[in-house]
């Protein structure tokens, strides 16, 4: 009995340890729950929930709907929220969607801007060093020295000997009055007839050393020669020898080509990123891999109205001669950086007409449009004059944003949309499942929107056989230029003929 009695203890006692331990653990679970939800009640704010705008198909922007199932290319549509936090056209995408999107952000970044441009040129010879050869006489060529054209001749070079009777003249007239004035010496009388004879010869480029020889010797010349000014190429051989030439012909023209030309065009909007001075990279086609150096050494007063570009003259040195003039050259000008600027990347830029935009990320999953001002650009970067500060995260990839030019406009309308109207997420889509729950797009009205057999004659009211149609959307059909309805692109101007073709290649009926 006494045995069992102490088995009962031990029992009794190993039950109340066990149910004291129990109640100890309870108490410090539940006081650590209480814990922590206070915690969570005073550290952080309750997080709200999100309100869905629309899901959107996740290759086509513009396809949307006001309740979730599948896109026309079978894929889960994406639900685009609406941002809590009341700022004016925010809107949040789920990060799991941004992941599969491929969405890609940079910072905003200051740096200098050097301006580069690329364009084309044609060399030619410089002009200060051409020479064309003519004669104030007339006469017969009696010798050519140059045989061919691409010649090469030195400084001091006969290039054409020519008979002058008119020459011979000039000379006789001039002894004849030496003869008269040593005639009239004793006399007392002046005679003007030397000084006249000496003038002559010289307006018939006759030298001063010639005439001295010729009042020396007496012995008058019958030939005029014409000597090479300097070391060139023979670029144009206009006579054969034996032609009778008169006064003021071409003869031949020759030029230096150790230093030419190239004469690039430059674009009206490109004029304030040059001026003399700047250095220009060329490359030709038929060299490849060997870079020539030279720079502007000209800008030209006029612009071509025409092409709407001035030209600007590059000098390149062609010592051994691999340069041929009419070559067409490949010429990158540098610019000169003014300062620091805000540089936005060219990928990131969304531009339509006049408007430039960008996404800024804000984070958590939050975009913003932000309208911004651009100015010049290089090496894909442009310069940002307003609307955009340095060290802001903005987008630069995104499959939703780059599909295509339409999807970008109707991307846009989409953030920008709720900055016009800050009650649009109140709204509802007026849009309608069918039996399977297949969602269905928006209607949308226009009068452009053309519907039945399409009158194309009756559109052109203003008899000028052009209209203006979407290239998606080919019922799309108007007189004047605007914007599709549907997609956001801008109406392309076609002929009626070739608005009838489109319709016709994709089943509207038209008459």
């Amino acid at each position: 009995m006494r045995k069992n009695l102490i088995y009962v203890i031990f029992i009794i006692v190993g039950i109340g340890l066990g149910a004291g331990g129990y109640y100890m653990l309870a108490g410090n679970s539940s006081e650590k729950k209480e814990n922590a939800g206070n915690n969570n009640t005073q550290g952080s704010p309750e997080k709200k929930k999100k309100k869905v705008l629309y899901w959107r198909a996740p290759m086509n922007p513009n396809e949307v709907y006001d309740h979730p199932g599948k896109s026309n290319m079978g894929m889960d549509l994406v639900p685009v929220y609406s941002d809590n936090s009341g700022e004016s056209g925010v809107v949040s995408i789920d990060p799991v969607i941004q992941q599969d999107m491929n969405v890609k952000t940079a910072i905003v970044k200051e740096g200098k801007l050097y301006p580069e441009i690329f364009t084309n040129g044609i060399l030619q010879p410089d002009e200060q060093n051409e020479y064309v050869a003519t004669t104030k006489i007339g006469g017969w060529i009696d010798k050519l020295y140059i045989n061919y054209t691409g010649q090469k001749v030195r400084k001091g070079d006969k290039l054409i000997r020519i008979y002058s009777p008119e020459l011979v003249a000039a000379q006789e007239e001039y002894l004849t009055a030496l003869a008269y004035d040593n005639a009239m010496i004793n006399t007392g009388i002046v005679s003007e007839l030397t000084k006249n004879a000496i003038r002559k010869l010289e307006l018939l480029d006759v030298s001063e050393q010639e005439i001295l020889r010729l009042k020396e010797t007496k012995d008058v010349r019958k030939y005029v020669t014409i000597y090479a000014p300097f070391d060139g190429t023979v670029l144009f051989k206009g006579v054969d020898e034996g032609a009778k030439i008169n006064r003021g012909t071409p003869l031949l023209k020759m030029a230096d080509l150790s230093t030419l030309w190239i004469l690039a065009d430059i674009y009206e909007y490109e004029l304030s990123k040059i001026k003399t001075g700047l250095q220009a990279k060329i490359t030709f086609d038929y060299l490849p891999g060997k870079v020539y150096h030279g720079k502007i050494s000209f800008v030209y007063p006029t612009l071509d109205p025409r092409t709407r570009t001035i030209k600007v003259r590059i000098v390149v040195p062609n010592k051994n001669g691999e340069l041929k003039p009419g070559m067409f050259a490949n010429v990158d000008i540098k610019g000169e950086s003014t300062g620091d600027f805000v540089l936005v990347p060219e990928q990131a830029v969304i531009k339509s007409g006049r408007q430039n935009t960008v996404i800024i990320a804000l984070g958590e999953g939050k975009f913003k449009p932000a309208e911004i001002e651009l100015g010049e650009y290089s090496n894909g970067f442009y310069q940002v004059l307003s609307g955009l500060t340095a060290n802001t995260k903005i987008v630069t990839s995104a499959q939703f944003l780059i599909d295509s030019e339409s999807n970008l406009r109707a991307a846009l309308s989409l953030f920008t949309s709720q900055k016009n109207n800050k009650d649009s997420t109140d709204k509802k889509m007026n849009m309608k499942m069918d039996n399977t729950q297949t969602p269905q797009k928006k209607e949308v009205e226009s009068e452009i929107i053309r519907k039945g057999t399409i009158d194309v004659k009756a559109i052109d009211k203003n008899g000028d056989d052009m209209l203006y149609q979407d290239i998606m959307d080919w019922n799309v059909i108007s007189d004047k230029p605007g914007k599709c309805p549907l997609c956001g692109m801008e109406l392309r101007k076609m002929s009626i003929e070739q608005v009838k073709k489109n319709l016709k290649e994709h089943g509207f009926k038209y008459k």
